[in-house]
């Protein structure tokens, strides 16, 4: 087994494959997370890049192979991913996914109770320690078994749960014009979606754009003019068509959002709660304070309905409900908040202070 140990971030595994890690690494890894996270059925998935499906089989053979057991989902995105988690109730799982990276890498996110990520402030430190040392790990003596799941029922299940929490009639499509840009991965999850709901794909001439990156758990926003909408205007307008609803609104929010914004929040009585950026701490930080909306200004958006979990499909569908209901253009909507100028995101670099 050859890998690289740098591969181990904070909060999940990725490499190039070939180069960082090999089949025998992934295997490797299945048997460990049934020894040391010490959880006996895994839910596994994997996105549409070339090499995640040969290292899928890798990881469920490793799992049986300590006597695990493997749910199998077969191709997936990262939402859907999670709500098949919830739904079957399962304790582990593994999402083989390098994200928003090149198609050259490859990932391993690991989940452990409740959907909570499992990275190297816990026990994933102690699998790294294991693998980098290269002990064998003791095969079970009864093999576990990998059960195919009923992807089309599951994903029948998760775009009507989606259309059922926007509130989504087939009036709402109104006349409204769009642009979804799908990655392969979501192919058919969104194109069941926006058949149920009613939708068309406009390729040019469009009100609206979406598009989402490989493992759809990111949604970008674009008007008419093709032209970028900041995330953090979009969860601004998604709290403002919810919080009549919610008994005590409380938004999660990263150090990027626009003081435009937060005054906003601060004027319609939200309690706001700044996380620091990343999926680990943003779900983390939903959780802890029983949030009911989350929001990065890099696309992520997480709501309380799906589990503290991101959805981009969600905020798609209640975007254009708006839109329908108001019959204003994206612009239109989020021009309210925009009132202080944003200078992007600034890295500033520490240097050692010269000696005087």
């Amino acid at each position: 087994m050859n890998y690289n140990p740098e591969i181990f971030k904070a909060y999940d595994i990725r490499g190039i494959y070939g180069q960082d890690f090999d089949a025998d690494f992934a295997f490797s890894l299945g048997a460990a997370l049934v020894r040391y996270i010490n959880k006996k059925c895994f839910l596994v998935a994997h996105d549409d890049r070339e090499f995640s499906a040969e290292l899928a089989d890798s990881i469920n053979r490793g799992i049986t192979s300590a006597g695990g057991d493997v749910k199998f989902l077969g191709l997936a995105t990262t939402p859907f991913f999670n709500f098949v988690f919830k739904k079957l109730g399962v304790n582990a799982g593994v999402m083989l996914t390098a994200s928003h990276l090149g198609n050259e890498y490859v990932g391993f996110k690991i989940f452990g109770e409740g959907g909570v990520i499992i990275g190297l402030d816990s026990r994933l430190e102690q699998i790294k320690s294991i693998l980098i040392e290269n002990k064998n790990i003791e095969t079970a003596r009864y093999g576990g078994k990998i059960i195919k799941q009923d992807r089309q029922k599951l994903i029948n299940l998760y775009t009507d749960f989606i259309i059922k929490e926007a509130g989504w009639e087939g009036k709402d499509a109104g006349q409204l014009k769009i642009n979804v840009k799908s990655p392969p991965t979501a192919k058919y999850e969104l194109a069941l979606l926006l058949d149920k709901s009613g939708l068309k794909n406009n390729e040019q001439g469009f009100d609206i754009s979406f598009e989402f990156d490989t493992d759809a758990d990111r949604i970008y926003v674009c008007d008419s003019a093709g032209q970028s909408v900041q995330a953090d205007y979009i969860t601004a307008l998604l709290v403002q068509d919810k919080i009549k609803f919610w008994r005590k609104p409380r938004v999660i929010y990263d150090l990027r959002f626009s003081r435009g914004v937060l005054e906003k929040f601060s004027k319609w009585g939200v309690k706001t709660i700044r996380s620091r950026a990343g999926r680990a701490f943003m779900r983390g930080s939903m959780a802890e304070y029983c949030a009911d909306i989350g929001g990065e200004i890099s696309g992520h958006i997480y709501f309380k309905e799906a589990n503290y979990n991101e959805m981009p499909f969600l905020a798609m569908l209640r975007i254009l409900k708006i839109m329908a209901k108001t019959s204003r253009s994206i612009n239109e909507l989020v021009e309210p908040f925009k009132t202080w100028f944003n200078s992007g995101e600034i890295n500033i670099t520490k240097h050692r202070a010269w000696n005087m």
